[in-house]
């Protein structure tokens, strides 16, 4: 994989008592200032690019990137409110609900190593939207299930991405069970609180 990045901005110095500093123009601030802002766009694609070959690299030979993607089919919690399901298939709180909680099943592969959790949906009001992909071990006695990643929805609408813990991102199907968590509190009654999917990025 080559990764370039070739800078198009470069300075040309003013001149005291010459140059009248001014917005337009091939002079100008707005030039100026739209070559950097291009170069760190560029330069963000770059960091990506490089972010993800280094993940390919942690991963070892031949591992290859997957999305994993999942319905928003939540199941209540004992003592909360529940999700609903709208007829295009997407998670909503319901009207009048202040706080809701669910958690949908992750069936990952044994023995990948999770990079990612993504979440799309969206959130009208200012309360605190809280999705996360967990782990809970499957025998001995009950104990909190451990996080590997938190996505919050914090806008209409939001698609958020955020890195899985490296302590806990290989996969072991023999000794954890793994799912989605899903809350919101705090809302007003009249949010619109919706969760289209959630994608779970792996390598393996």
């Amino acid at each position: 994989m080559t990764v370039i990045f070739t800078p198009t901005f470069a300075h040309t110095p003013w001149v005291d008592n010459r140059d009248r500093v001014q917005a337009a123009g091939p002079n100008g601030f707005n030039v100026r200032f739209g070559s950097l802002q291009a170069d760190m766009q560029a330069l963000a694609t770059v960091v990506a690019d490089i972010d993800a070959a280094l993940d390919g690299l942690a991963a070892g030979p031949g591992a290859q990137q997957h999305v994993l993607t999942l319905p928003p089919f939540l199941s209540a919690t004992q003592g909360s409110s529940a999700w609903a399901l709208d007829q295009a298939g997407y998670a909503v709180k319901p009207a009048g609900q202040s706080s809701v909680a669910g958690i949908a099943p992750a069936v990952v592969p044994h023995g990948v190593t999770i990079t990612h959790f993504r979440v799309s949906g969206q959130n009208s009001g200012s309360g605190s939207v809280r999705i996360s992909l967990m782990r809970a071990r499957l025998l001995g006695a009950p104990a909190p299930a451990e996080r590997l990643g938190r996505v919050t929805g914090d806008a209409t609408p939001f698609d958020n991405t955020v890195a899985a813990d490296p302590a806990l991102a290989l996969v072991d199907t023999t000794t954890f069970r793994y799912f989605v968590l899903a809350t919101v509190d705090g809302a007003a009654g009249g949010d619109t609180v919706s969760l289209a999917g959630f994608s779970i990025t792996y390598l393996a």
